[in-house]
């Protein structure tokens, strides 16, 4: 039996083809390295350049500070970033991170003066343990610490919902919690409907298998009690029960449960005795009769591992090392520092920027009471005549001994030119785009967002009791999202096919897993449209067998068909996600979904979540019969009827040309449609009314209606795009986060509707506008935002934003790369092969018999033709180079493009 090629990916959540090195930190942007994957711990280097003894400008990433993401490679093996110093490109910096060997990095800061004066500029070349909030351990000699969520088994007294679908892919009870050893606990997880704690009930337990000493033995626990709060607990050791009655100091605390004989495997069951407010257990130790609640202690893991740092036996280099810690680092830099320091404290941003004592290279007294760790080399003065550029190179290795780290160091030719040379060459691993002359104008601003996307990742992020690597939205939001993570795949789609398919395992999981998927944020499933394009793009059989029983698993919880689901917990088949998250479509403020959690009314159900889960579906019965599987059929086929009269017997307004918001009673039971309490008319007037046209199942006339809505300037277009909200509704507003907005993500999905209804015009207008939207803020800002104002017409939100912005690294790639091939979401290719004089494709493509597609294909200059199963078909070029076929649904057979 073959393996297949992505097994690699099973029962991991992990982005398994990274190295160890990359942008991994959330704050800075920086070169780290993970020193310490269990404990989530890395070591940061980086550049702080600056104007001479006047300001220093730290790469933070959570705000606008004039540096942005310029160059990256996509296995992050090479990345840059820009600091504007003075005007944009007038007086800035480059930094860049190469990798030249196994543990072997290169560091580049280059300055460029393009004023017509002088410029002297200085540099900090950082050394940075990274902030964590987690705690270690300090125990006797042979007691060990064990994490409270490594439990055998956890009981609730209670049912839950979220049996199958624990929040971030967490274990029954995990909780993210500061001052604990693994950065989680046993404690509450932050559900949107909030549950209570462990322990809140009575009868809540948890149980663990643990290996003891022979002989005298104790067991302490380390819990957290709101302060001033009591709770009551059992403690059953091997049938040995003590119980506890404890008043909460808001403080982790720690409790002797046991002490006495002990041999072999233990039994330790903790239960609540009474309902309470619960409390957070963090772990338990074990250890022998010296064992003491007085002799155990917890300090930041910082202080704990304590870094060091001495001078290496090279010229200008350091070596670093720390407690508990395999690796060494050597650092080494090309100039003479004018200093050389070290120092704890709280915030580096806030000491570089607020710290005049910092910009004097003979003031050294920045220790204070924070857990971070930092070193600098400070490199002044650099001068820079008009016109001219300076550079400061750094070297970074780590081994298991400090003499083989210097060794790596010491076995590089540090010339300027050899340096030079080895950041010419990783340079040119970086994703640049080169498309079509019609393109051209659009490059630059691809090339940031491609650089943001990639650079948009973190560690750690636990998932699973594991802590991963992950590519966020934005460094701000430090956590798993799903749907942004799925336009994030989407985006990687234009960059590298790895990164795509690694970024979609991230969300699912095996066949049989607690969790049905990974849950964060908005569960709207762009996993699927993933896929799919994913296919559509490289035809990957592998791929196909490998995700698909896993992203069946996720459809049959949103369908309802996995018994703890409460998607299809009402009686008309509409399908919701209010029991696990107060967002339907990602649209925090979409007006109807606020009134609904600001009200508590979770009856009534939007259209979205059923459309999305119908297109599902249909993908999952795509890739069903590529695959040559007809288990699931019946049940998707049945799905898809069910769901589609749903939507269209409770749903649609005719009277409004809209679907509808549906208010259900207590029992599930249909009212109707649900108007605006204030002004009494339909209360779905935007993006969510005209969501089932991507599920596919909407009549022609209903069709006309909704896109005519979306086109027309009176109601949902607008000079930058279309309106999260229909303009003419009385709950428009004009100062919303969604609501007077317009975003990338759902263009995307409205944009690939007008072409799977051969509406091309409008799908070239909604990919035009957006490219020439994100072009003028890129080349103003040199930043990647959320979203865009329609009062401005300008960026806002997060400034190096990678998620639900990087549909326009898609419609670049669909108008301008050459030989690509782009479709609606009811054709399927089978086979393709392309060539500068001619292209074939094998679709089947499903729909209404009558109805016609859109197949994009960028070809290039000339005239060009195309024919389906030998007839004729007609064959335009609405951007110069990208032809516009229509194609007949309800067909299969072979395309033929041919340069005429």
């Amino acid at each position: 039996m073959s393996v297949n090629q992505y097994s690699y990916l099973s029962n991991t959540h992990d982005l398994k083809s990274l190295s160890d090195w990359g942008p991994f930190t959330r704050d800075i942007y920086a070169l780290s390295h993970i020193t310490d994957r269990k404990r989530g711990l890395k070591f940061d280097f980086f550049f702080v350049p600056g104007i001479l003894r006047r300001s220093f400008f730290v790469p933070e990433t959570l705000r606008e500070c004039g540096c942005s993401p310029y160059e990256a490679a996509p296995d992050l093996s090479y990345f840059s970033f820009r600091q504007q110093m003075e005007g944009v490109d007038h007086f800035y910096s480059d930094s860049a991170y190469a990798n030249i060997g196994p543990d072997l990095w290169l560091g580049r800061c280059h300055f460029v003066n393009n004023t017509h004066e002088l410029r002297a500029a200085s540099l900090l070349a950082y050394s940075r343990m990274a902030p964590r909030q987690d705690v270690a351990a300090f125990l006797p000699e042979n007691a060990r610490f064990i994490d409270a969520l490594d439990y055998e088994d956890l009981t609730y007294a209670y049912k839950r919902f979220d049996e199958n679908l624990v929040f971030a892919g967490g274990k029954h009870g995990e909780q993210y919690y500061p001052n604990t050893v693994n950065g989680r606990c046993l404690g509450q997880p932050p559900y949107h409907r909030q549950l209570p704690c462990f322990g809140a009930v009575n009868g809540d337990k948890v149980s663990y298998k643990i290996q003891a000493q022979n002989g005298d033995s104790v067991i302490i626990i380390r819990l957290r009690i709101d302060a001033g709060a009591a709770a009551a607990l059992t403690a059953d050791v091997n049938g040995i029960k003590q119980q506890f009655q404890l008043t909460g100091t808001g403080n982790f605390e720690l409790l002797e449960i046991y002490r006495g004989q002990l041999c072999g495997e233990v039994t330790l069951t903790i239960a609540s005795a009474a309902d309470s407010c619960g409390f957070r257990m963090d772990g338990i130790i074990v250890g022998a009769e010296n064992l003491s609640t007085a002799s155990v202690s917890f300090a930041p893991i910082g202080r704990a591992v304590n870094p060091q740092i001495q001078p290496g036996t090279l010229p200008n280099s350091n070596i670093i090392s720390c407690e508990g810690l395999q690796q060494k680092y050597c650092v080494w830099w090309s100039r003479e520092a004018s200093a050389n320091r070290q120092y704890w404290l709280e915030s580096l941003p806030q000491l570089v920027n607020y710290s005049y004592g910092l910009r004097q290279p003979y003031y050294d007294f920045f220790n204070g009471p924070g857990n971070e760790f930092c070193s600098d080399s400070y490199i002044l003065p650099i001068d820079l005549p008009s016109g001219e550029s300076q550079t400061v190179y750094t070297l970074y290795s780590t081994a298991a001994t400090a003499a083989e780290a210097e060794a790596m160091i010491a076995a590089v030719d540090k010339s300027a030119d050899n340096l030079e040379k080895l950041y010419q060459q990783a340079r040119r691993r970086a994703t640049i785009p080169h498309g079509t002359a019609a393109g051209k104008g659009y490059e630059f601003s691809q090339q940031l967002m491609a650089a943001t996307a990639l650079t948009n990742i973190n560690f750690p992020i636990s998932t699973q009791g594991k802590n991963i690597r992950h590519h966020v939205p934005d460094k701000y939001y430090n956590s798993l999202y799903s749907w942004d993570s799925g336009f994030i795949g989407l985006g990687f789609l234009e960059l590298d096919k790895i990164r795509a398919i690694e970024n979609l395992n991230v969300y699912v999981t095996d066949p049989g897993a607690q969790n049905s998927f990974l849950f964060y944020g908005t569960p709207m499933p762009v996993q699927i449209y993933l896929y799919a394009e994913i296919w559509n793009r490289f035809q990957d059989k592998e791929m196909l067998e490998f995700f698909y029983p896993r992203l069946l698993q996720y459809y049959k919880f949103l369908a309802g068909h996995i018994p703890s689901s409460l998607y299809r917990a009402r009686k008309s088949n509409l399908l919701s996600c209010w029991d696990y998250n107060y967002n339907s479509g990602g649209w925090d403020d979409y007006p109807p979904q606020w009134y609904i959690h600001k009200h508590s009314l979770l009856n009534n159900l939007p259209a979205v979540t059923t459309a999305h889960t119908i297109r599902f579906a249909k993908i999952l019965l795509q890739a069903a019969e590529e695959l040559g599987i007809d288990t699931d059929k019946n049940m998707l086929n049945a799905d898809i009827a069910d769901f589609s009269e749903a939507l269209q017997k409770y749903s649609w307004s005719e009277e409004d040309a809209i679907f509808s918001f549906v208010e259900h009673d207590e029992d599930g039971n249909v009212i109707g449609h649900w108007l605006d309490p204030d002004s009494q008319v339909n209360f779905n007037f935007g993006m969510d009314g005209t969501s089932p046209l991507v599920s596919g199942i909407c009549t022609a006339d209903q069709r006309e209606k909704l896109f005519n809505r979306m086109m027309d300037p009176k109601h949902m277009w607008t000079e930058i795009g279309i309106s999260t909200v229909d303009k003419s509704a009385p709950y428009f507003r004009t100062d919303g986060y969604w609501n007077g907005c317009v975003w990338m993500p759902h263009q995307w999905f409205y944009w690939k509707a007008a072409l799977d209804d051969n509406r091309k015009d409008f799908a070239r207008k909604i990919a035009e506008t957006a490219l020439k939207l994100w072009k003028n803020e890129v080349d103003q800002s040199r930043y990647c935002f959320e979203h865009f104002s329609m009062s401005s017409h300008r960026g806002a939100g997060c400034c190096h934003f990678g998620g639900l912005s990087s549909p326009v690294l898609n419609w670049y790639g669909a108008y301008f790369v050459p030989q690509r091939f782009t479709v609606g979401y009811d054709c399927w290719i089978k086979k393709q092969t392309t060539g500068t004089d001619s292209a074939e494709a094998e679709l089947v493509i499903s729909g209404n018999t009558g109805d016609l597609t859109t197949l994009l294909y960028v070809a290039g200059d000339g005239s060009w033709s195309a024919s389906y199963n030998g007839v004729e078909v007609p064959c335009t070029e609405g951007i110069a180079g990208c032809l516009e076929i229509e194609l007949p649904k309800n067909s299969s057979g072979k395309l033929v493009i041919k340069r005429s």
